[in-house]
């Protein structure tokens, strides 16, 4: 996974148990995964998302970078039949949704 820069700004590593809809507003904003994939995304730009572990990364020393985020309940996502269920990491600010 590429490193953070001095002056970004990231919010912790989280999985929410939801289908995402992330909208790039305003500015330019990553998209980090836990396999260490990095998605560039600028005004305009929308990701689709469901219960991926994911970080978001505004890499500008200087400009904000707005987004808006529609998150609908979905059903567990279970992996090697294993249920992923939420995680919210240490790091990420984001109260518990309750799935």
């Amino acid at each position: 996974m590429d490193e953070i820069q001095f002056g970004e700004y990231a919010c912790g590593m989280h999985r929410t148990q939801s289908l995402d809809y992330g909208i790039v507003i305003e500015g330019n904003i990553d998209m980090i995964l836990d396999s260490g994939e990095r998605y560039k995304m600028k005004r305009g730009d929308v990701v689709v998302q469901r219960a991926t572990q994911h970080q978001w990364v505004n890499t500008s020393e200087t400009e904000w970078a707005r987004t808006m985020f529609v998150l609908q309940d979905c059903k567990p996502l279970v992996v090697g039949g294993e249920v992923m269920g939420e995680d919210l990491g240490t790091n990420s600010g984001l109260p518990p949704s309750g799935n």
